[in-house]
């Protein structure tokens, strides 16, 4: 019998503290023999000094799927593999902390990254993590079609106006852009899922897990997605990035070993999550509080539903495509993110001296597309990552 770690999470400390009306869950994370020590001998890395294997790296993430790959990388026991000494933190200020030095490395919405380089803080994107980006406005069961929501209470950011993700939905919706139209509040997605479940507010933006868990909990439902980039019918053309790996230029300076190790277990991360999607749901899961079905739910959706949007690679396109976004909204220039320094806000280096491969060989090679195209159901989906996991309940 396999061994299991069996993690029961309560009622009061599920998902948001007290979210979900389940008087009991339990994430299950399974040994499924994934060696990490075998996966990373394949890499030739340099010897880490002294120094090096005493220091602990600070990472930080915050709740949005997007950011799973933090989860995997210690779960998986693929920062240990590596021998980084890696304290995974919580929290909705990366950048501040990044900038600080309190944090060496991040998982970080590129928007905050563009404007935190541009006035001057000392962090480059290392790393890809999410192209598109999916986000979604997630309304009340009182919200029976889109105009419903004109003088109602949404959470979708006071400055929602100068954003595309909000002009696109309100085209789709046929609904005012003008948000003067709305009452409009800010709070986080915690507090978001808290009140519209309460019946205080009839709508917000947010990744998941919160929409995947509003629809689950059956207080609410996704009424529009939006794919945070510049993007073409065709998934394989046109994505920008929405999310990526930033890291401190002092630590580069100081620890350019760990610094590439760090890069090297970000995409190990990223290739757990394609091969062993159900127990990578799990960590998911586990790290973020929420609960099974909605950790597969949103696995689902990153590396099947969307595309291969969860990614170690980038180009300069990516991110010329994420700015032309809000062009096409004819967004006010001084609300666009555009870039001060290419140079000196992106570097590929770490991904091409840590020796990972290239990501389309690493989706052709390991047979991902047969295994999981893109577009199958989500019932076959499960059914092929259960079988890959060997999870038989």
């Amino acid at each position: 019998m396999k061994k299991r770690v069996i993690l029961t999470i309560l009622a009061l400390s599920m998902m948001l503290a007290g979210c979900t009306d389940s008087s009991q869950q339990s994430v299950v994370i399974e040994d499924i023999g994934y060696d990490p020590a075998a996966e990373v001998v394949r890499y030739e890395l340099e010897e880490l000094n002294d120094a090096d294997k005493e220091y602990v790296v600070q990472l930080g993430y915050r709740d949005c799927d997007h950011m799973v790959p933090a989860i995997i990388g210690e779960k998986a026991g693929i920062y240990e593999a590596l021998g980084l000494n890696v304290v995974v933190t919580k929290t909705g200020k990366i950048m501040e902390a990044m900038s600080s030095g309190e944090l060496d490395v991040g998982y970080q919405g590129i928007e905050g990254a563009i404007n935190s380089v541009n006035q001057g803080a000392p962090l480059f994107m290392a790393a890809a993590n999410h192209l598109g980006g999916s986000r979604y406005l997630v309304v009340s069961n009182d919200i029976k079609e889109p105009k419903d929501l004109i003088g109602k209470k949404i959470a979708v950011g006071s400055g929602a106006e100068a954003k595309p993700e909000w002009r696109k939905w309100a085209e789709e919706l046929g609904i005012p852009v003008e948000l003067e139209n709305y009452e409009v509040v800010d709070m986080s997605d915690k507090d978001k899922v808290f009140a519209l479940k309460a019946g205080q507010l009839d709508a917000f933006s947010a990744c998941d897990p919160y929409g995947s868990l509003v629809e689950f909990e059956g207080f609410g439902r996704i009424m529009a997605t939006g794919w945070g980039a510049h993007v073409s019918e065709d998934m394989e053309e046109g994505w920008g990035i929405c999310c990526i790996y930033a890291m401190n230029n002092d630590f580069l300076e100081e620890h350019p070993e760990l610094a590439k190790r760090l890069v090297l277990a970000h995409s190990l991360a990223i290739k757990y999550l394609y091969e062993h999607p159900y127990n990578a749901a799990m960590m998911f899961a586990d790290g973020f509080g929420t609960v099974p079905e909605v950790a597969l739910k949103t696995v689902y959706m990153k590396t099947v539903a969307e595309g291969r949007t969860i990614t170690w690679q980038f180009s300069e396109e990516n991110l010329n495509n994420y700015i032309d976004y809000f062009y096409d909204y004819e967004i006010a220039e001084d609300n666009i993110p555009n870039i001060n320094d290419i140079e000196k806000f992106m570097s590929t280096d770490l991904l091409e001296t840590c020796g990972i491969e290239d990501f389309d060989t690493f989706i052709e090679e390991t047979n991902i597309d047969k295994e999981f195209p893109v577009g199958m159901s989500y019932d076959d989906w499960l059914a092929k990552a259960k079988a890959i996991d060997g999870i038989t309940e």
